[in-house]
């Protein structure tokens, strides 16, 4: 993957906002970004889903060290992954 890490934080953050929208049951109009007009639909929206859910339920509220940090920065990487393969 060639971004730069402005554009992973972007795309993760629309991502984890998408699945955000969708689990209350926000539907997609013809305005919407590409993400949310697709990402239902998306060949791996279980694991992308799963892949958050597991960061949530370790999530401890803050990140207070490096390596808890890292683990943010660990998920927004997969979750490009996942959304651009």
């Amino acid at each position: 993957m060639n971004m730069e890490e402005k554009d992973i934080i972007e795309l993760s953050n629309d991502i984890i906002n998408c699945i955000t929208k969708l689990s209350l049951g926000e539907k997609p109009g013809m305005l919407s970004g590409k993400v949310f007009k697709n990402l239902h639909e998306h060949s791996k929206f279980e694991e992308i889903k799963n892949l958050y859910a597991n960061h949530l339920i370790e999530f401890k509220g803050q990140y207070l060290t490096t390596d808890s940090l890292k683990t943010l920065t660990d998920l927004r990487y997969q979750l490009v992954e996942l959304y651009l393969n």
